[in-house]
């Protein structure tokens, strides 16, 4: 089965070719739901890497389904998800943050001490929209509700930031402090219906801003239109004084 290479583990994958080598229960152990947090996915990617040690199959899972595995960013991964399935609990401190290929610490946005929260990101961004794309402005809503967490059905959901370009097109901002996974694009196609049917916009534009955007967002973001990504990197100065 041709495989989408991938930075991360493809934890499906792990499970579907457990099970294709005769260890179905072990397969079914290491599955996650979709919904389930980073905390407990990276458990889970942990938990694979021992069981196909285990079981002698990692260095052929490497080869056939995760080229990125066998690279040096991919193996501080491993050791990375391995610490995760290890602790059996949310880990604490600056090892809560994905290397993302890079030694953990090596980068500003890599320290947990310096993660930007998701409101300190959408405030910001609410402030300096043309930091996005030129001409871009908060939504002005007939009934003065605000643009930064605009309510979009009766259960509560709402949008980050609602926008519009400089032609007056509606323009969903969904903002990710962390990375951006896959199941991302379900919900930011989840507002932009809703918007289309609230505003009746025959076009909604949808920007994902990340920290990182993981590949299965890339690929999926290709078979919809009118969605563009973002990655957001950090950065500091210091003053002597």
């Amino acid at each position: 089965m041709a495989q989408v290479p991938t930075k991360s583990m493809p934890l499906a994958s792990a499970s579907e070719f457990l099970e294709e080598n005769g260890f179905g229960p072990e397969a079914k152990a290491v599955i996650v739901a979709p919904e389930a947090d980073r905390f407990i996915r990276r458990a889970k990617k942990g938990e694979a890497i021992e069981v196909l040690r285990a079981k002698g199959l990692l260095g052929r899972f490497i080869a056939e389904r995760w080229p990125n595995g066998a690279t040096a960013a991919g193996k501080r991964k491993m050791d990375w998800y391995v610490r995760g399935y290890l602790r059996g609990s949310k880990p604490a401190g600056p090892d809560v943050v994905d290397p993302a290929g890079g030694e953990v610490g090596e980068d500003i946005s890599d320290v947990e001490e310096f993660k930007i929260l998701e409101k300190e990101l959408q405030n910001y961004l609410a402030k300096n929209l043309a930091l996005i794309e030129a001409g871009m402005t908060l939504w002005e809503s007939a009934d003065g509700r605000s643009a930064i967490e605009f309510m979009v059905d009766e259960d509560g959901r709402r949008i980050d930031i609602l926008a519009k370009d400089k032609g007056g097109t509606p323009v969903v901002i969904e903002l990710k402090a962390g990375s951006g996974h896959e199941r991302v694009i379900g919900q930011a196609m989840y507002y932009r219906e809703c918007i289309k049917e609230k505003l009746n916009a025959p076009k909604v534009r949808t920007f994902i801003i990340a920290r990182e955007i993981s590949d299965e967002v890339r690929i999926a973001s290709r078979a919809v239109p009118d969605v563009e990504l973002f990655e957001y990197k950090l950065s500091m100065t210091l003053a002597k004084i």
